[in-house]
């Protein structure tokens, strides 16, 4: 044994500048130098200044038997105890490895290194699969190297397509007031609400130069209205898919000059104005609650404005329980509850109100009130009990709300009916009837899925008719379930669920997109198919008699439910359409040039349906005669009748307009016959001058190709005038036009406003 150690050296005889050490090499790590190359003498070597020079430490005697590991922390200590270089240059500092919390299989096995990476550098540079034990980056060892490696692949090539697009923006004589992005798609898609899916908010990527699509898209913003109403003394807006936008865009058509005209422009000359109701005040009635149950809830005329409602437009929303709400009727008018519940007695008098508004009246009056005194009058008591509620989350509430909301949209003032549904939904939000909850002991669960989908689409046809976003938010958080397609009257919720889908589609890709109009066009096919579509699926008791879609049955058993919801569905596929195909009429009008082929069908699909509209709600008015209480009609009316002026409007009357003329004046005698209402005569009145004015204008300037016979058509809009019962001043025909004084036609409507007649008495 002490022939294997051998004599013990003094530490005085050890050179200074040497140091031999006989350990090896560190297992498996290159890192560390042989034991050869670490020997040297004293005669032979330079002198050693750095790792390796311990004047001052003896040299521990080794053995074969002295453990590899030991050795290798004896050369660790060896390095972090030596002091500096003092001379030469100091050899680059080596940092030393973290230690890995976990090392991959192989390097475990191998005993390597493992930088912790995934894939880490030694399965890398070996091109093997780096794989970790248990749940350790479980989620990256799920996924090969070559995964990674194609990752890696796409994103450079990424890069190198930026790169060249942001070298040809650069380029480009214009780069400078371009932002660098990229090109926006052709396309807009639905989304589940109304914003776009890509991007954070909706602003549109501007377009390279060139291309028309800034002017293009501009145009729909053009017919927005925005306007002080002096009978509110509010600001209304009305986007471009509104009636009112589009008799704007008609009296700026006619008159260009207006456009020029410095904003803000005088009360008096406001279209919103000139086409409010000042008649239907809901701020200025409210009555006292007590005097409703002196009156024991208007027992003596509850039942005649009951079934006012419930037989015609409950068949369209049907989402009231009729049998419970005459049961908890009857409990009101014999005090069977001494504490009824207020939200209740808001919906009654909210369900008497709209009844007696679109009931059709054989007397003049009930109990010394008419038609719209005692609507009104019972509208104002329902506000009066809701603003006791103020803000109460039971179906009852929403229901009400929701009938103030079509009170107000049947009173023509779609401003309110666009807020106090708004309410509606916010209501049924926040009480979570859009969110499929499991309470078994609901009975009402069913009525409230009709109630929330019912509002769903009548909240986006509504907001759609005003040009306004809808307050719905998207899809996804709506789960509650969809009433079933079944044979029954409430089958039509789900089926217009899905009209009311491709309304939002026309609204959002039609009228808010910043994309070409070559695009444009390609959407709105689409859309037109999705329409018929969804007409071809619909039930044989409710599909309208349109185009290929014949009645293959005698529909004269069909229950009353189905005539009424046939006729409306048929008047609202026409409006879409119409609307769907508008943006490139407008367009024509704009350029006055001749459209391509495929805009000319455009064009003519869009004049085909507006006629189609009136000449379905002409001949309903022929023969039924509870619909011309509806009187919402006047604005179906007013859209188509807008639409077929506007060609007139630059056209003038030729051969080619003369079909619309006919057209235009069976409107105007539809609204004729709906004289009750102010709006609907405002309404005659602005079509009627129009029509002077392209007969005037007509006859100053003949047209190539007008038919003999235009000159003998009846002019059925001077005889309209006497039956008004006042007499019409000269001035006052100047509605949008250069010549005459918007003003006077605005200040006529309103000097009559207090007329008997158009009280409704």
């Amino acid at each position: 044994m002490l022939s294997l150690i051998g004599p013990r050296i003094p530490t005085d005889a050890i050179p200074p500048q040497s140091v031999t050490w006989t350990g090896g090499a560190a297992p498996d790590n290159p890192d560390f130098p042989d034991t050869a190359s670490l020997s040297s003498s004293a005669s032979t070597s330079a002198p050693l200044h750095g790792v390796y020079a311990r004047p001052q430490c003896p040299q521990v005697p080794r053995t074969r038997k002295i453990s590899r590991v030991a050795n290798y922390v004896w050369i660790m200590q060896t390095h972090q105890s030596t002091p500096p270089f003092t001379t030469g240059e100091p050899p680059p500092k080596r940092t030393k490895r973290p230690r890995a919390a976990q090392a991959c299989d192989r390097c475990r096995t191998k005993k390597y290194k493992c930088d912790e990476q995934y894939p880490c550098s030694h399965c890398k540079k070996s091109q093997l699969d780096c794989v970790y034990q248990g749940n350790y980056r479980e989620r990256e060892s799920n996924r090969s190297a070559s995964y990674v490696a194609d990752l890696e692949k796409k994103v450079e090539e990424l890069a190198s397509r930026l790169r060249n697009a942001e070298a040809r923006i650069t380029a480009s004589p214009q780069s400078t007031k371009l932002p660098t992005q990229p090109p926006a798609p052709t396309g807009i898609e639905t989304t589940p609400c109304s914003m776009p899916r890509t991007g954070s908010t909706p602003q549109e990527t501007v377009k390279p130069p060139g291309e028309t699509t800034n002017e293009e898209s501009a145009e729909s913003a053009d017919d927005e209205i925005k306007e002080l109403n002096h009978h509110t003394n509010g600001i209304e807006f009305y986007g471009s898919t509104s009636s009112a936008a589009i008799i704007g865009h008609l009296k700026k058509a006619r008159d260009p000059k207006s456009n020029e005209e410095p904003y803000p422009r005088p009360a008096d000359c406001s279209l919103i104005s000139t086409l409010h109701n000042p008649s239907f005040s809901p701020s200025c009635s409210t009555g006292p609650t007590a005097a409703i149950e002196q009156q024991n809830y208007y027992f003596d005329q509850a039942h005649v404005f009951m079934n006012g409602y419930f037989e015609n437009i409950h068949f369209i929303h049907p989402f009231i329980d009729k049998e419970d709400f005459l049961l908890r009727a009857n409990d009101l008018w014999f005090n069977r509850s001494h504490t009824p519940e207020p939200s209740f007695v808001a919906l009654y008098l909210s369900v008497l109100s709209f009844g007696a508004l679109v009931r059709v009246w054989d007397e003049d009056k009930l109990a010394g009130l008419g038609r719209f005194e005692w609507s009104r009058k019972l509208f104002g008591e329902a506000q009066a009990y809701l603003n006791y509620l103020r803000f109460s989350n039971d179906l009852e509430t929403v229901q009400c709300l929701y009938m103030m909301a079509k009170i107000c949209q049947n009173e023509l003032n779609p401003n309110l009916a666009y807020m106090y549904l708004g309410l509606a939904v916010r209501t049924c939000l926040s009480a979570g009837f859009n969110r499929e909850v499991e309470c078994p002991k609901d009975p009402r669960s069913s009525w409230i899925s009709k109630t929330w989908w019912g509002m769903f689409s009548l909240e986006i046809e509504m907001s759609f008719s005003v040009g306004r976003p809808d307050t719905l938010g998207m899809d996804e958080y709506h789960n509650r379930a969809i009433p079933d397609r079944d044979d029954s009257e409430y089958a039509i919720i789900p089926w217009m669920i899905d009209f009311a889908q491709i309304i939002r589609r026309v609204s959002v890709q039609i009228y808010h997109s910043r994309i070409t109009l070559q695009e444009k066009l390609q959407l709105a096919l689409q859309i037109e198919m999705e329409m018929d579509r969804w007409l071809a699926r619909l039930p044989e008791r409710i599909k309208p008699d349109i185009g290929a879609y014949r009645l293959s049955r005698s529909a004269l058993r069909d229950p009353k439910w189905a005539r009424r919801q046939r006729l409306v569905l048929g008047i609202r596929y026409y409006n879409v359409k119409m609307l769907l195909f508008r943006p490139f009429l407008s367009h024509f009008t704009r350029k006055l040039r001749h459209p391509p082929n495929e805009l000319e069908e455009t064009i003519a699909k869009c004049l085909d349906a507006a006629m189609k509209t009136i000449e379905v709600i002409h001949d309903i008015y022929r023969v039924h005669t509870f619909f011309r209480c509806w009187w919402y009609n006047t604005t179906y009316v007013m859209f188509a009748t807008s639409t077929l002026l506007l060609p007139m409007s630059k056209l003038g009357m030729c051969a080619d307009t003369m079909p619309l003329l006919r057209s235009v004046e069976m409107g105007v005698e539809i609204l004729e016959s709906m004289d009750e209402s102010v709006v609907a005569r405002k309404s005659v009145e602005i079509i009627r001058q129009y029509l002077r004015d392209f007969r005037a204008s007509g006859a100053q300037q003949p047209v190539s190709g007008v038919s003999d016979g235009a000159e003998e058509l009846p002019d059925s809009t001077e005889v309209g005038a006497g039956q008004s019962g006042f007499e019409i001043p000269e001035w006052a025909y100047g509605f949008g036009f250069p010549d005459y004084s918007f003003e006077g036609i605005a200040r006529l409507f309103d000097d009559i406003g207090g007329l008997p007649m158009l009280d409704g008495d």
